[in-house]
């Protein structure tokens, strides 16, 4: 199956040539497995590089970038799509959304911040895609050391190791990716709390794990809609069959008053409030409820958001 990649990496042009080739053999292996190349919509450095060579062997190339760099010399024209975002932060939101793995090449701050970021996400359990470090040249070797310091003083448990794979590969990086089975973690894999007594015992039969599907029905501005199917996807809700991406939006009018202590995302405290928003529906596997709320608060605006999970009794007739 074609997957969407998302490669963070370098967009200086002034390092060292070797990294130039390793960013050149991504992109097209990345082109020639049939994949798409989903990065930060740059012209230089291993940005540019790696989404050229993708588009040279038939990738569909993707760039996401902020108003703020969408400037000629700085942004790659030549992108199949180009996501024009208002900021950075929804920047790395869209492209969190959109990709069913991520590669880090080589990079500076911005890029180290994104696959420590893209981690940290998959520990926390927003997400279980699979992740790789390509350590060209031994770049990442002092940050992976740093990363054993966090585990050996119990930072972090061993199990955070399997995370993410390290390779100086690009082939075992790709073949990691296209084999990847998702992980079932246990409970308490990433603390040492101890789990909550539960005071009351849940009714027998009827509850939301009886039933294999649930429908997510989510209130959000209009302005916030491809977000939201981009998180939706992410979570592989509104998969139906030999179709995915499906689901159904509606107007909608949301009312509020936000009180004293709130953050509003629009309106005035102590006024009510109306905008106009979408009620979006989509069906989703009873397993996957929880991944798919982590999605979609990960890029709602609001500081409530209205998401309903309801057990489907049957689906399909």
């Amino acid at each position: 199956m074609n997957k969407v990649i998302c490669v963070y990496s370098s967009s200086s042009n002034t390092i060292d040539p070797s990294y130039f080739g390793a960013a050149a053999e991504l992109g097209r292996e990345i082109g020639r497995r049939g994949h798409a190349f989903l990065y930060g919509g740059g012209l230089t450095g291993l940005m540019g590089e790696s989404a050229r060579a993708a588009h040279e062997n038939g990738g569909r190339v993707i760039g996401v970038i902020p108003e703020a760099l969408n400037e000629k010399g700085i942004v790659y024209e030549s992108c199949d799509e180009l996501v024009v975002t208002e900021s950075m932060r929804e920047r790395k939101a869209r492209m969190d959304a959109r990709s069913d793995a991520f590669i880090a090449l080589p990079g500076g701050f911005g890029t180290i911040e994104e696959i420590m970021e893209i981690i940290t996400l998959k520990q926390l359990r927003y997400h279980n895609k699979p992740i790789v470090i390509l350590n060209v040249n031994g770049y990442y070797s002092h940050l992976l050391k740093q990363i054993d310091a966090v585990v050996d003083q119990q930072f972090a448990k061993p199990a955070c190791f399997d995370l993410y794979l390290v390779t100086e590969s690009v082939t075992e990086a790709l073949e990691y990716i296209e084999r990847y089975v998702p992980t079932g973690y246990e409970e308490r894999w990433l603390t040492d709390v101890e789990p909550a007594v539960e005071t009351e015992s849940r009714p027998k039969g009827g509850g939301p794990a009886d039933f294999e599907y649930c429908k997510i029905e989510v209130y959000i501005p209009k302005t916030h809609l491809a977000l939201l199917k981009d998180a939706l996807r992410s979570a592989d809700a509104g998969h139906i069959g030999n179709y995915d991406c499906c689901l159904s939006y509606s107007d909608s009018t949301g009312c509020w008053r936000a009180l004293p202590g709130s953050s509003p995302y629009q309106g005035d405290f102590n006024v009510i409030c109306e905008a106009d928003e979408y009620r979006v529906e989509a069906i989703c596997l009873t397993s996957k409820v929880e991944e798919t709320i982590r999605a979609v608060k990960e890029i709602h605006p609001y500081e409530q958001p209205v998401i309903n999970a309801i057990p489907l009794y049957r689906t399909g007739f």
